[in-house]
């Protein structure tokens, strides 16, 4: 009798070990579909430094235009550095004033097309700085103003010396933006002096 209830026991036991076993692979199984879904997260989306084609044969002119938009545009970025809101401000209103002064009758075809749709990036970056309340929302407005600059640059070639584009991976709430400078040493308009020398250059112009 008592065997009978040792063999029973034994394989209530074994029964129980097997339904531990099953319902911890069960367990792995789902934690491993959950691990696959999270490594399919796309990434946020940075821009490429591939997509943007240098024009032959620019204008003298243009040059000179655009490069009066880095200097408002590195005044602007300088501000930003410095933490000084006020200062980004009047500059984004002086890049703007500039902006609307360049003459386009140098500007053909592809060159034509290529400005406008820059300057519709330019302008979009630039009313976001106007309307602004604070220095947090003016960088994020920088992103878009510094894509269209980065375009300008490496479609026209205006400046005479090297401009680096460089990436910081905690602007914009951490979706990672870029900016144009003049120093290879990273000095980071995003970031300010909490964190000025956060980010790399991704190319030289």
């Amino acid at each position: 009798m008592k065997t009978k209830q040792s063999i029973v026991s034994l394989i209530a036991l074994a029964l129980l070990l097997g339904s531990c076993s099953g319902g911890k692979k069960e367990h792995d199984h789902d934690a491993m579909e959950s691990s696959k879904k999270a490594d399919t997260t796309k990434a946020p989306v940075v821009m490429s430094t591939s997509e943007i084609k240098a024009f032959d044969n620019v204008d003298a002119s243009v040059k000179t235009q655009l490069n009066g938009f880095l200097t408002d545009y590195f005044a602007l970025n300088q501000s930003l550095i410095e933490d000084n809101q006020d200062g980004a401000k009047a500059a984004a209103k002086k890049l703007s004033k500039t902006i609307s002064k360049f003459d386009m009758s140098k500007l053909m075809g592809d060159q034509m097309d290529f400005y406008h749709i820059q300057l519709a990036r330019l302008n979009q970056g630039l009313k976001g700085i106007s309307q602004s309340a604070d220095i947090e929302e003016t960088r994020l407005e920088l992103a878009t103003v510094s894509e269209g600059m980065y375009a300008l640059a490496k479609a026209y070639h205006p400046n005479e010396s090297e401009l680096y584009f460089q990436f910081c991976p905690m602007a914009k709430n951490g979706d990672g933006a870029n900016w144009l400078s003049t120093t290879k040493e990273i000095i980071n308009p995003y970031m300010g002096q909490r964190m000025l020398k956060c980010g790399k250059t991704q190319e030289t112009l």
